[in-house]
Formats: C-alpha cells, structure tokens, sequence
C-alpha cells in the first residue's frame, strides 16, 4: 500500500502530465486513488475517485458542445466528436499515452493493474478535479488539449 507522502509525488507527477498545479492538492489525490483504497492522512469518498469522474465526464462533454455550438456545427457532428473524445475507449488510450497508468493508486485486488476503465475514469476524475479546484470550464480547457480532448482543428 503506498504512503501519503508517495501519493503526494504522484500528484505533483501527474499535475506534469496535465498542465495543471492544483490550488488544493487533496483535490488531486482524490483523483488518483480508485475504489477500495484506503490512505491514512487522505479522506477519500468510498467509491474512491467515481464521483470526481462524474464531474469530469460532465464537464469534458459540456466543453466539446460548447465548443461545438460557437463553431456553428451540427447536433450530428458535434454528438460524433463527443462519441468519440468522451468514449472510455478513447480515454483508456489517451491515459495510457501519457503515462497517467503509473500514478493511479489501484485497490489491491486489483495486483497493481490499471484497467481501461479505471484509466479512463482516472482521466475523467483529473478533469473533474481541475474543475472542482478552479471551478470554471474555461480553466479546464488548457487541461483537455494538453490530453487532446479539446475541439478538433
């Protein structure tokens, strides 16, 4: 079972990868740490980092439409581009890119293997906890590019 002080570093890791130093690291570790793991020092929700992967579920999908919307697309194109950023499968690939694998605090059943889902609810949470620490959408943009969910070209 890692320590705080290891969870600490894999914040200030993946704070690297995203783009993002959160004003509230706890909002960070949060993020990192799935269901069934428990840290002393860090009160974590019982469904670990879901409920922040809620948050950024919601908010990756209202950024892509919004961005849809000021560029004058279709309902159509603009429903194909969130089927296709939003989708775990998309976002299992872009964590795994990135490395964000090698920050995630797994439940120990789980042998220290990040499923695709819990990678893509892992990048679903950091963008949920960027949200939640800066609490605006416009905050988290830098965010989704520097992952490559933002708006295509």
């Amino acid at each position: 079972m890692p320590s705080f002080s290891s969870l600490t570093e894999k914040v200030q890791t993946a704070q690297l990868m995203i783009g993002h130093t959160f004003d509230n690291p706890t909002i960070g570790m949060e993020a990192l740490v799935t269901p069934g793991v428990a840290l002393p020092g860090l009160t974590t929700r019982t469904d670990g980092h879901k409920e922040l992967a809620l948050v950024g579920d919601a908010v990756l999908k209202l950024a892509l439409t919004l961005d849809g919307y000021e560029a004058k697309r279709s309902r159509e194109f603009t429903s194909n581009i969130l089927q296709t950023k939003a989708s775990n499968a998309n976002l299992a690939l872009i964590g795994r890119k990135m490395g964000l694998d090698n920050v995630v605090i797994v439940n120990p059943s789980q042998a220290g293997m990040v499923s695709d889902k819990v990678m893509a609810n892992t990048v679903e949470a950091l963008i949920g906890a960027v949200y939640m620490d800066t609490g605006s959408v416009d905050s988290v943009l830098p965010v989704l590019a520097t992952l490559g969910l933002d708006w295509p070209a």
